[in-house]
């Protein structure tokens, strides 16, 4: 019995310095890529760096946030830096439309919303921000509601379950948490 506890507490303690290690490595893989970017930011700007559809991790750089009550400095609007051509580069703005729906992201990219509209933007390899989906809700003069959704420059007409559907993806997204140190933004 002695032997097992002493075999599982090695292999616990193991674990723990290879994933401590990893944590390590990749925090200085994002300062070798962002840390120059990072340093040249305003006093007021917060950053958050993300793993996303991208190759590389992705910067957003903010300076309006709120307390999304759970603990987090969000905001509607960022901006996105990539490296591309051998520099880290601005390649966009996105921006959400109310408090309610804070940029978030997932591993197939990156989320804004509305009460009426979600897009997920992709950063490409080669360093360019694109929107690759986006869903509608419109109202006629009678308030009936149609739905749309376009992906790949093409639009078509959805129903209203496939439009929940697809906002759910934005629903199930991690808020990005925006940081002022390093100690902190990497989530």
């Amino acid at each position: 019995m002695n032997k097992v506890k002493k075999f599982v507490s090695c292999f616990i303690l193991c674990a723990l310095v290879f994933s401590l290690w990893a944590c390590g490595k990749q925090n200085k893989d994002n300062a070798a890529i962002y840390g120059e970017t990072i340093a040249g930011l305003e006093d007021d700007e917060l950053f958050v760096i993300i793993d996303t559809n991208a190759p590389l991790p992705v910067l957003l750089v903010t300076s309006q946030v709120y307390d999304d009550g759970a603990g987090k400095q969000a905001s509607i609007t960022c901006d996105v830096y990539y490296p591309a051509d051998k520099e880290v580069k601005k390649i966009g703005t996105l921006e959400s439309m109310g408090t309610a729906y804070p940029v978030s992201y997932d591993k197939t990219g990156i989320y804004t919303a509305s009460g009426h509209s979600m897009q997920r933007y992709e950063v490409e390899k080669s360093g360019t921000l694109k929107l690759a989906e986006s869903i509608l809700e419109q109202f006629d003069e009678s308030g009936n509601a149609a739905y749309t959704m376009t992906k790949e420059n093409e639009t078509a007409t959805i129903s209203e379950e496939e439009y929940y559907a697809a906002f759910e993806k934005y629903s199930n997204a991690t808020v990005a948490g925006f940081a002022y140190g390093a100690s902190d933004a990497a989530e």
